[in-house]
């Protein structure tokens, strides 16, 4: 009675549409080149936003450091 209501679905096709269309197979050799290709930019991206998490906490420190110094 109180159910969630759900989305809408279309599954709508183009009577003109034909998927040996070389427009749809350019759209899956592009998506398949995005997934081999996207695990290793992530590897990268992981390790240098550690670097730079890591960077960032010893700055504070540091900074923490001084302060506490200047202060007394």
């Amino acid at each position: 009675m109180f159910g969630q209501r759900k989305n809408k679905t279309f599954t709508y096709k183009s009577r003109f549409n034909k998927d040996n269309d070389s427009a749809s197979q350019l759209k899956e050799s592009m998506k398949s080149s995005w997934r081999e290709a996207r695990p290793s930019i992530s590897g990268r991206k992981k390790s240098n936003t550690l670097f730079l998490l890591i960077g960032l906490l010893v700055f504070i420190a540091i900074l923490m450091y001084y302060l506490d110094t200047k202060i007394k």
